[in-house]
């Protein structure tokens, strides 16, 4: 039986359209995990010209191989890259879709190249031919192939088989990511939604009388002196180019989301920012609208600005040493939400659950429903984990339940991004908030740590932050 999604994945990528499909005769069937060669190359200028190079370059690499090797070349170089770009714009989409190939599909039966009806009449027997062998012989990388072969099968009393596969080695695949060959929603990569530039840098997000959802509209005032960075960095952040260096084939899998089997960045539009405050003006105000706040962490290390790598740098335990600035008390040493024997996520959830409670039962509540979730064995703990950490924190324990404690952290948090995106800004360094961290060039590490150190000195003069 035909697999329909095959035939539409097929028909969109090869632009057949409404052409009738012809698959392999009988005996040359492919598996579900085999992505049959592409005959035609798609995708946008960059990819394609990106495609070119790698590929002129990987003939080049083999011819060299070969001659070392004592092999003569069969076909001409021309011809083994146009045989090349085929098989590696297949092998880069394999790499790019990551659970859904294992393989690549095709016919080394001369038969289905060379008549006027042939499946694969556009190809050359003779260069595809040659292109597997000094693929599957020559070495990429240590000791590793380019690609290993799966030999067809073919049963006569039966007249049944599979085509012959190829599956990329791991050495391969690192060198498609390298190259930037290896992209999500390939070869044409995401539909970019339009950016609304004219969006207000000012929002108020207000709950709706139902209580079940949000209606962000304007904040109808001026700017003022911390917020009017914004009108100049988003003119930069629009001219930025943003994109993603992945060392290894591994850490490009990380952006993939096995369940949905879809990217985990399919989102990837809005690059302006505004400041976003809840029910009223003067709460909250953390800035929003950039899609790179919605970047999993563990891509972010992975981020270029410009091509050039980036550096993320956060204030270590923020919220606590704020609550210790409104109380103008220096923190005890060490780490704050180090405790013997205790791991140091629950004691971080237990600062969360308080900020954002009502009281003292509501916060050991939320605690506990959390620990449900995730760590049941820990219920009968809660208490005791929320008392020891505030014993410890007593100083500062007074500023919570008094209505919308984290409004009041959030409004000196985003005070303080302001100030640390004003000053380097003002140096002409580019930098993307995430909320208490934030995101510059590698190069300009020396200066983020002073903007940042400076930024939440002239709220709290009296505290020394500390970085991660």
């Amino acid at each position: 039986m035909t697999n329909p999604d095959f035939i539409n994945q097929y028909r969109n990528i090869m632009g057949l359209g409404k052409e009738p499909l012809a698959f392999p005769k009988t005996g040359g069937a492919y598996d579900s995990r085999s992505l049959l060669i592409y005959t035609k190359v798609q995708g946008n200028r960059t990819y394609k010209d990106r495609l070119d190079r790698f590929v002129i370059d990987l003939a080049k690499d083999l011819m060299k191989s070969a001659s070392q090797a004592g092999l003569k070349l069969k076909v001409k170089r021309i011809d083994l890259e146009k045989a090349l770009l085929c098989l590696v714009h297949t092998f880069a989409h394999v790499a790019s879709v990551c659970d859904r190939y294992n393989y690549v599909s095709l016919s080394l039966n001369k038969n289905d190249y060379d008549s006027a009806r042939a499946q694969f009449k556009s190809l050359s027997y003779p260069s595809i031919r040659e292109a597997v062998d000094l693929l599957t012989k020559c070495v990429c990388e240590g000791n590793e192939a380019y690609v290993i072969k799966k030999p067809g099968t073919y049963d006569k009393a039966s007249k049944s088989g599979l085509r012959t596969r190829l599956e990329p080695t791991t050495a391969f695949l690192n060198q498609l990511t390298q190259t930037g060959l290896v992209f999500w929603a390939h070869p044409n990569g995401f539909k970019k939604n339009k950016t609304d530039n004219n969006q207000s840098l000012l929002q108020l997000s207000k709950q709706s009388n139902d209580g079940k959802t949000k209606k962000v509209q304007a904040l109808g005032r001026d700017l003022n002196q911390d917020e009017a960075v914004l009108v100049i960095l988003n003119k930069k952040l629009k001219a930025l180019r943003i994109d993603f260096s992945f060392p290894e084939h591994a850490a490009y899998n990380l952006s993939w989301n096995y369940k949905s089997r879809t990217s985990r960045l399919r989102h990837m539009s809005g690059n302006q920012l505004s400041r976003r405050f809840t029910n009223n003006d003067g709460d909250a105000g953390r800035l929003y609208g950039h899609w790179v706040q919605q970047c999993p962490s563990n891509l972010r290390d992975y981020l270029t600005f410009n091509g050039t790598p980036t550096i993320e740098l956060d204030f270590s335990s923020m919220q606590l040493y704020l609550l210790y600035g409104m109380a103008d008390v220096q923190p005890p040493p060490g780490d704050l939400y180090g405790f013997d024997r205790i791991d140091r996520y629950w004691m971080k959830s237990v600062l969360t659950k308080s900020v954002g409670a009502e009281n003292r039962n509501e916060a050991i509540a939320a605690l506990r429903a959390e620990m449900k979730e995730t760590a049941i064995k820990l219920l009968k703990e809660a208490e005791t984990y929320f008392d020891i950490f505030w014993e410890r924190h007593r100083a500062v324990y007074d500023f919570l339940f008094n209505g919308q404690a984290w409004a009041r952290l959030q409004y000196l948090e985003s005070t303080i991004a302001l100030r640390v995106l004003k000053q380097t800004t003002e140096a002409g360094i580019i930098c993307i908030p995430i909320h208490d961290s934030f995101i510059v060039q590698s190069r300009h590490k020396c200066e983020l740590e002073t903007a940042m150190l400076q930024a939440f000195q002239s709220v709290f003069p009296g505290l020394q932050p500390t970085l991660k």
